[in-house]
């Protein structure tokens, strides 16, 4: 790399005796006549290095020296000031104000070189501490999106084991954790819940007439239709094929009842649109209140299964509520037809 060294004097006598000790030095050498010009050099080529005499017109050396220690957009710049009288007490603030080194007048050339070879040591000092901080900020950034990866990696993967791919429900696993979830908190706080069992009518017949993708499709847009028709603490889950489970936080099995029926009048009205085609859908549904005569949630679930059999026995489209007569089912209008 090049290096930049500006003599600044306002005696070109001076200026001109310091050009010639620094001719072949390896230098590329500038020059100013005051303080003001010096510092617009260095805000234009940015030396290594800045010999400055200390009196001068316009800007001092001293001033010079704070200007360029002040401005955020010069770096690290070592100065070296010249001047034939200095006292201690004009050193002590020379140093305070930026000056990292000095030349008493007469210079002598052996002197100047072997002040600047002094100073070329601490410009790659500062190099090296400043190329050290930018590898730390390049690998602590490289750090922190590879962390943020990750953090996105383990929320992918969370959903992944929790949700199901195709509906964007929760999966039968992560179904039967918020289950017993569920059952211990009412064994806890004596909160009541239901849970509803539904399975599409006639499901087989939609894939065998109109193709898996569109049985895809009704799928997904049951499950939408379910997720906006249910509360926001219902738990709406894809436990199998085209079986779902709804878990009904706080309220009892008539609670359940109702938003069964809600549910079943809702996907009966879909009637799904797949490539022309109108696809009209139904589901029959089991209701189960968690009792005391229910020692599981596995009990539970066998119940509310036991009920969606009785649905699907009477007739399909319709809604059950376990352990009660048949009078308690609620029986919708004549049962849809899915395939014409």
């Amino acid at each position: 790399m090049e290096k930049q060294l500006l003599i600044v004097d306002d005696d070109t006598f001076c200026l001109r005796l310091l050009e010639k000790y620094l001719a072949h030095s390896g230098y590329t050498i500038h020059t100013a006549t005051d303080g003001r010009k010096a510092l617009q050099i260095v805000l234009e080529t940015a030396p290594d290095i800045v010999v400055t005499d200390w009196a001068m017109p316009k800007m001092d050396g001293l001033e010079l020296a704070q200007a360029i220690r002040s401005h955020e957009g010069i770096g690290f710049t070592y100065v070296v000031m010249v001047t034939a009288h200095a006292n201690i007490d004009q050193l002590v603030e020379a140093f305070e104000s930026g000056v990292d080194d000095f030349l008493a007048k007469p210079i002598k050339r052996a002197e100047l070189i072997a002040r600047l070879r002094a100073g070329e040591r601490i410009i790659n000092l500062q190099r090296d501490v400043a190329r050290q901080k930018r590898e730390v900020y390049r690998l602590n950034a490289e750090m922190a999106v590879a962390n943020e990866r990750l953090g996105m990696a383990n929320i992918k993967l969370a959903e992944m084991a929790t949700t199901d791919a195709l509906t964007g429900l929760l999966n039968r696993r992560e179904a039967l954790s918020r289950l017993n979830e569920q059952w211990a908190s009412q064994d806890r706080y004596g909160t009541k819940f239901s849970v509803i069992v539904l399975d599409l009518d006639h499901f087989k017949r939609v894939n065998d007439t109109y193709g898996h993708a569109a049985g895809d499709f009704v799928l997904q847009s049951v499950s939408k239709a379910m997720r906006k028709c249910v509360r926001a603490t219902d738990l709406v889950c894809r436990i199998g094929g085209e079986e779902f489970l709804v878990i009904c936080q706080g309220v009892d099995g008539k609670g359940g009842l109702a938003c069964a029926e809600h549910l079943r009048a809702t996907i009966a009205a879909l009637n799904v649109e797949f490539q022309g085609k109108t696809i009209p859908t139904a589901v029959s549904c089991g209701v189960a209140e968690r009792e005391r005569i229910h020692a599981s949630p596995d009990d539970l679930l066998h119940a509310a299964d036991k009920a969606l059999y009785e649905s699907k026995r009477t007739g399909r489209n319709r809604v059950t509520l376990a352990g009660k007569p048949a009078d308690g089912n609620c029986a919708p209008p004549p049962p849809v037809t899915l395939i014409a």
